[in-house]
C-alpha cells in the first residue's frame, strides 16, 4: 500500500509524465484526483526538455505516473531527485510504472552502446497501442487504490466504465483496420512495433539505420531499394520527426509518407488516449487508400 505521510487534502496530486497518462489517470480518478502532466505530448518521449516548473510539481506530487522500459530515462529520474520528494522518486512508492503486465515487445536480442539507443527490457512505445490502454488503466487504478483505498469503489466503477470504452474501442479499430493488414511499412525510429502488431502490418525496416543514429546517403540509398523489392506501401513518421526525408524517400519509391501522432496532445485534435488511437487509425486508412493527410 502506499503510505502518503503528508497527504491530507480529499485529492490526490498526481504527476504525469506524458499526456497519454494524464488522461487516462483523469478518467479513474474522477473528482478525487488533481491531474498534471509534464511532457506536453509534441516532443520525442525519450527526450523532453526538462523545464524549471517540474520541480515544484513534482515536489508537492503523492503520485508519479510513468511509461516506463526507460522511456524517460534521459529526463525524468534526475529530476524527481532533485524535486526533494522521496515518494516519487525512481525507488519511492509514488513511482509508478505504467508498463507493469505489458506484451513488451521488441526486446534487443544483443545489448551493445554500437547499437544505437537500445531499451534492454523492450521497447517503451506501448502507449501508440490500442491493445495496451486496460493495463494502462489496471495500473492507474491501482495506485489510486494504493494511495487511498477509502475510495477504491468509486475508482473500480470509472475503471470499468473506462475499460468498457477501451473495449469496445479495440473491437472498432480492430474491424475498421483489417485493410492494413500485411500492409508493409518502413519506420523512421523503432517505436511502431505495438501499433504495427495491433494492425497485423509488416515491418520492412527503418529509416535511421539504429535507433537514434541519423541515416546516411548509402542508408537511404539501400532503404529505397528495399522499398521496391519488398513492396512497401507506408513510410510513417510522427510528429517529433524531420517530415523531409519520409517525404522525399516515399516520392522515389512511389510510397505514402503518413505522419501519425506518438502521443495525446501531438495535434490539436487529440485529447485523450482514445483520439489518439482513433487519429492514428484514420492516418493510416487515408494514406493507405492515397487520400489527402
Amino acid at each position: 500500500m502506499l503510505f502518503l505521510s503528508s497527504y491530507s487534502q480529499t485529492r490526490l496530486r498526481v504527476v504525469a509524465s506524458v499526456p497519454d497518462l494524464a488522461d487516462i489517470a483523469r478518467e479513474i480518478g474522477g473528482d478525487r484526483v488533481d491531474v498534471i502532466t509534464l511532457a506536453t505530448g509534441r516532443e520525442n518521449l525519450h527526450a523532453v526538455p526538462v523545464r524549471p516548473s517540474f520541480l515544484p510539481k513534482l515536489n508537492k506530487a503523492d503520485i508519479l505516473l510513468c511509461l516506463g522500459l526507460d522511456a524517460e530515462h534521459a529526463w525524468l529520474p534526475a529530476i524527481a531527485a532533485e524535486a526533494r520528494n522521496p515518494r516519487i522518486r525512481e525507488d519511492g512508492p509514488g513511482w509508478i510504472d505504467c508498463s507493469k503486465g505489458i506484451e513488451v515487445l521488441g526486446k534487443p536480442v544483443k545489448l551493445d552502446r554500437s547499437e544505437g539507443e537500445q531499451h534492454p527490457q523492450g521497447n517503451p512505445h506501448y502507449n501508440i497501442g490500442p491493445q495496451c490502454g486496460t493495463t494502462i488503466a489496471e495500473n492507474i487504478y491501482k495506485a489510486f487504490l494504493g494511495a487511498m483505498p477509502d475510495q477504491g469503489s468509486y475508482f473500480q466503477k470509472n475503471k470499468e466504465t473506462y475499460i468498457k470504452k477501451v473495449d469496445s474501442l479495440v473491437l472498432t479499430l480492430r474491424e475498421k483496420g483489417k485493410a492494413l493488414e500485411n500492409v508493409v511499412v518502413i519506420e523512421y525510429h523503432p517505436d511502431l512495433v505495438y501499433l504495427t502488431t495491433f494492425y497485423k502490418m509488416k515491418e520492412a525496416g527503418s529509416i535511421e539505420p539504429k535507433a537514434g543514429i541519423a541515416p546516411t546517403t548509402g542508408h537511404l540509398k539501400r532503404l529505397s531499394e528495399k522499398a521496391k523489392t519488398d513492396g512497401v506501401q507506408l513510410i510513417i513518421y510522427n510528429q517529433s520527426q524531420n517530415p523531409e526525408i519520409p517525404v522525399k524517400l516515399a516520392s522515389e519509391t512511389g510510397c505514402s509518407a503518413v505522419q501519425i501522432a506518438n502521443a495525446v496532445n501531438a495535434q490539436e485534435s487529440i485529447r485523450t488516449w482514445i483520439d489518439l488511437q482513433i487519429f492514428n487509425c484514420n492516418q493510416l486508412l487515408n494514406a493507405l487508400h492515397g487520400k489527402a493527410q
